[in-house]
């Protein structure tokens, strides 16, 4: 199928099943994720050292931040676009804590679009936008992009199809860049499961219309508009983020089903536990990518 054909049709997940799984509501997220509501793999220590240092799930998350903050070089005065902004730990970071000037944020989720907004904080906009939709009026320093890759292509699609939806990411993205800058990508991303067996792995009652890419996938994409300085596959991180999220949400059950409909709590749980396995089997992995516009 021609990329013009597949620009007529949807490609990822659509706003109902984002829906579906953010829009739970603020709160319960509140009582098992940290203070900053980061709903993404924390960054538990440098894949280059031997060994990491423990921490909490707070500082872990900070790292996180951090790395991708530090990988694209945003500083006082510049100006910056999260896509997947989530409820907008790292806009906030960006602002507060690096002077960056300008922070963009684009959800596809009510819930955290309404959070951002009645914070009202200066130097931040948040979108409840598709970034296939996004038009913005001026370049930015840099683009990060964090938990929402995953979400870009649906189950059924070919291979060559979702490349072609990834390499339409890269491009917009390519445009929405000052010459030189960069773009920090982090995404889960199929490991030793063969292309014809990743619809059986990904629980499509948790994520539905998802198929996260492989990493051949994602440097295929990029190839003709970035190059990439660093990549990194850190499994460990999501599986020791998920086992907190655990044991964070079982610690909260009676809360949680006081705030949620019945089997909310449920569904999560065995969510959590059938993620840490597709980790620990290899299945799944996670990988952050750091690439410089051509």
């Amino acid at each position: 199928m021609s990329e013009q054909a597949l620009e007529s049709r949807p490609s990822g997940a659509s706003v109902e099943a984002i829906s579906y799984h953010y829009d739970v509501g603020t709160g319960f997220y509140r009582l098992w994720l940290d203070r900053s509501l980061t709903y993404s793999a924390a960054r538990w220590g440098d894949p280059r050292q031997i060994a990491a240092t423990p921490v909490s799930l707070e500082l872990a998350q900070e790292a996180k931040l951090d790395f991708h903050l530090r990988a694209v070089g945003v500083g006082p005065g510049d100006s910056l676009l999260d896509v997947g902004c989530g409820w907008g730990s790292l806009l906030r970071r960006a602002v507060e804590q690096y002077g960056v000037a300008t922070a963009t944020g684009l959800t596809l989720s009510t819930d955290q679009h309404n959070f951002l907004r009645a914070l009202d904080l200066p130097g931040i906009e948040v979108r409840l936008e598709n970034y296939e939709d996004y038009r913005p009026a001026a370049t930015f320093s840099g683009i990060v992009s964090v938990g929402a890759f995953e979400h870009f292509t649906r189950p059924g699609l070919s291979a060559a199809e979702k490349i072609a939806i990834y390499r339409r990411f890269f491009q917009r993205c390519h445009g929405w860049l000052n010459r030189g800058s960069r773009l920090s990508l982090q995404s889960i991303t199929w490991g030793n499961v063969p292309r014809d067996r990743t619809s059986f792995i990904v629980a499509q009652d948790v994520f539905p219309e998802t198929d996260p890419p492989y990493v051949t996938d994602v440097l295929d994409a990029s190839a003709d508009t970035f190059e990439p300085i660093y990549m990194e596959n850190c499994r460990s991180d999501y599986i020791r983020t998920l086992e907190v999220w655990l044991e964070r949400l079982r610690t909260r059950q009676r809360e949680i089903e006081a705030v949620t409909r019945p089997g909310t709590f449920e569904f999560y749980e065995r969510y959590l536990r059938r993620s840490i396995y597709g980790f620990k089997k290899r299945q799944l992995q996670l990988c952050r990518f750091v690439f410089q516009r051509h």
